[in-house]
């Protein structure tokens, strides 16, 4: 009984130290973030801290800047924020998931953020669209909306 004690401490001491060797192999880091992101909201404004105005979840082809709002809270230090915004389907058959732009920042603490995209000189294609948001270069949240 004694030897299979022992042999499973020692088991468990090597699988210890492997673990332990492969994070001082990879730098160490480890990819947790207390940082998250929450209400997000297509608007067609933001006030002074970023909060929406004017909510909707569809745009008139006209619309002049297109905003996102979204919570950023318990966030570290340069943390990083990325938004793909894309043009998933719709009027633009050629450009189904064309990805019509790619926004990174960081920011730090609780905070509201805002991303935005400003028309095209012709106007917004009808169709559908998101904007995928990351937090350190992992997927948080995905926001859809559309054009008519």
């Amino acid at each position: 009984m004694k030897n299979i004690s022992f042999s499973i401490s020692i088991i468990l001491v090597v699988a210890l130290l492997l673990a332990a060797i492969s994070l001082i192999g990879c730098g160490g880091e480890v990819g947790f973030t207390t940082a998250s992101l929450s209400e997000a909201t297509m608007t067609t404004g933001v006030d002074a801290d970023f909060r929406p105005l004017n909510v909707t979840n569809t745009f008139a082809a006209d619309t002049p800047v297109i905003y996102c709002s979204v919570k950023l809270s318990n966030a570290p230090d340069d943390t990083e924020i990325k938004a793909d915004w894309i043009y998933i389907k719709g009027e633009a058959v050629d450009l189904a998931d064309y990805l019509i732009d790619s926004v990174i920042l960081t920011a730090e603490g609780t905070q509201y953020l805002s991303e935005s995209l400003t028309s095209p000189d012709e106007g917004w294609p009808s169709g559908d669209y998101k904007i995928v948001m990351y937090i350190n270069g992992k997927e948080e949240l995905t926001v859809p909306f559309s054009v008519q």
